[in-house]
């Protein structure tokens, strides 16, 4: 069984890592949406705009003047964003346990004693 002093240790490194998995994974979702908006630029006169639907996955194009909602696309790396985040949700949660059970725990106090050689007599 791990340790908690060991958690502690290496659920920090392990955030980052989903730090970084979210970071790459967003700016990917934001490329794709991007690529959306160039695409129907040369359709459209007025500056459009997308709009991503976390929940459902997919990205829509908002079109003016009345706002009308066209184009939709799934986009398969919301999913995974989902599931980072969510777990590192769950990473943060148990250090922050992890934490207040560690600093709950009493250290062991250390006694210094002074111990007479047999030599000094």
């Amino acid at each position: 069984m791990i340790r908690a002093s060991t958690l502690l240790k290496i659920l920090p490194y392990v955030a980052g890592v989903l730090m970084s998995g979210l970071f790459l994974v967003g700016t990917e979702i934001s490329s794709e949406t991007a690529a959306m908006a160039d695409a129907q630029q040369a359709f459209y006169q007025y500056p459009i705009d997308i709009q991503v639907f976390w929940l459902q996955g997919k990205a829509c194009v908002i079109l003016p003047p009345d706002n009308y909602v066209a184009n939709c696309s799934y986009v398969p790396l919301i999913p995974i964003m989902h599931a980072l985040t969510i777990m590192l949700a769950i990473v943060l949660a148990l250090y922050a346990l992890l934490r207040k059970r560690v600093n709950l725990v009493p250290k062991k106090r250390r006694t210094f004693k002074l111990h007479k050689r047999e030599s000094d007599g």
